[in-house]
């Protein structure tokens, strides 16, 4: 994305990302899929968008970083996870607060119920009416500990930290596909219809063994972040079911950035300011104390844009099948998603008036984001998924010929550059003879003593071809 293009969509978000992502030594695009990733969660079900009557969107946002283990991904998700751990912090102390207050108040309702028995007790022996049961014997539900994010946990604990907060949730998990994989591990088959439902936003029940009562969540809606390799992410292609689980996630996968000393400062402060705002936003709550979202409808400009979107979608998955084809038809939806969050992260750092609706300057950015930018992210990510290994070997190197125009390479050449899965002639040789069948490539015979160098000459034509 060109930098005009990245202002754009970012707002008053662009520079602060730009310099979280140079501090961090990570692509940019890392830095801002978690941003919205994380934001998603923090607005929960607070507020939902409506594209038109009968369509309904959460704004819950899944990301998956995609890179090689030295591409950033982990201080990526640093760098916008730090402040949601300093308000987990805040909250948990808030909450130790509330729960010492409700159990100092507990105590006092215990002895009042305890004398309001015996006073009971007393009265019927004596043929009298009871008293009435006090106010004060009861201290009330004890507090509830919110949460905005978990790193592991059941489906069933997941559903219970939703169903006693009800605003959302944020799981974050380092490395994504061991969660993946292991879905549904313990047999039953439940965990990849919860987290399918957890994207929807839907009413859930879980039922309990321990309980005779189900557990019901309102709207369940769980966002998840987390990063992957790219080989990792292909073994999860090979053998995950086709049910449009992975399809649901916006996918960075980004070219690595130059190893350079930051000279960047980061507004720490700043950004832990506009989160807590976004964590602050209220829901709607009815006539009989329940929450709903408050729902946030697009304008007219905002459906036009939106229609246009939705009818280019339809033309990308002509082109494509598989994976790709369900990725593209869930577009419109995480633009409308995405759009959401971009509105409120406006108003939250800029303290501008508050979202009542969804505009076509929002929906216009998201739009380009998930369309035309992070869309190629995904066809590299599920273009290179399920391709040979020598193939993606080959791919690099053509890579690295076409960056630095070389005229020859060899197989000690790329070796000495420490490259994953380019570090030994098992590997690379594979590659190199791809390229030579693709004619990119030609050995050059090997003269004098000693053992023959496996050194190629670059097919001249592909000078200048960037």
């Amino acid at each position: 994305m060109l930098d005009h293009e990245f202002d754009t969509v970012f707002g008053p978000w662009a520079g602060w990302l730009r310099s979280a992502a140079e501090i961090k030594g990570a692509p940019v695009d890392f830095v801002a899929l978690a941003l919205l990733s994380t934001a998603s969660a923090l607005v929960g079900n607070t507020r939902w968008a409506v594209p038109w009557e009968g369509w309904k969107e959460p704004p819950i946002i899944w990301g998956m970083l995609v890179g090689d283990p030295s591409s950033g991904k982990s201080p990526a998700l640093d760098a916008i996870l730090d402040p949601v751990k300093q308000i987990d912090n805040a909250l948990s102390a808030e909450y130790a607060t509330n729960r010492q207050e409700w159990a100092d108040k507990d105590e006092v309702a215990k002895l009042i119920h305890n004398k309001w028995k015996a006073d009971a007790k007393a009265a019927l022996e004596e043929g009298k009416e009871a008293p009435p049961k006090p106010k004060e014997a009861y201290a009330g539900a004890p507090p509830v500990r919110p949460r905005v994010r978990i790193t592991d946990t059941t489906t069933e604990k997941a559903a219970a930290l939703m169903s006693e907060d009800g605003r959302g949730l944020l799981l974050s998990r380092d490395e994504l596909s061991g969660w993946l994989s292991g879905m549904d591990r313990y047999g039953g088959g439940g965990d990849r219809s919860f987290w399918l439902e957890a994207f929807g936003g839907r009413s859930f029940t879980v039922d309990r063994k321990n309980s005779p009562e189900p557990l019901i969540v309102d709207h369940l809606s769980i966002a998840i972040l987390g990063g992957t390799q790219p080989d990792k992410l292909d073994s999860l292609l090979k053998h995950s079911d086709d049910d449009g689980l992975l399809a649901r996630f916006l996918i960075a996968f980004p070219e690595p950035v130059p190893l350079c000393r930051p000279t960047a400062t980061l507004d720490t402060a700043r950004a832990l300011q506009a989160m807590g705002r976004l964590r602050a936003l209220e829901p709607s709550i009815d006539d009989q104390g329940n929450n709903h979202p408050i729902f946030l409808h697009l304008d007219d400009a905002a459906q036009d844009a939106l229609q246009a979107f939705r009818q280019q979608c339809r033309e990308w998955e002509g082109e494509v099948t598989g994976i790709m084809k369900s990725h593209i038809g869930k577009l419109p939806g995480l633009a409308v998603r995405v759009a959401t969050v971009l509105a409120l992260l406006d108003h939250a750092i800029d303290q501008t008036p508050s979202v009542s609706s969804i505009g076509a300057s929002h929906l216009g950015r998201a739009c380009h984001y998930v369309g035309e930018h992070l869309r190629k992210h995904a066809y590299r990510a599920y273009g290179t998924a399920c391709v040979p290994s020598e193939v993606r070997a080959a791919r690099q190197i053509a890579e690295i010929i076409k960056a630095e125009g070389l005229r020859q390479i060899s197989t000690r050449e790329i070796s000495r550059r420490g490259l994953v899965g380019l570090t030994s002639a098992k590997e690379i040789g594979p590659a190199f003879d791809v390229l030579q069948d693709a004619g990119w490539i030609a050995p050059i015979p090997s003269s004098g003593p000693g053992r023959p160098k496996k050194t190629f000459a670059v097919n001249p034509r592909l000078e200048g071809i960037k």
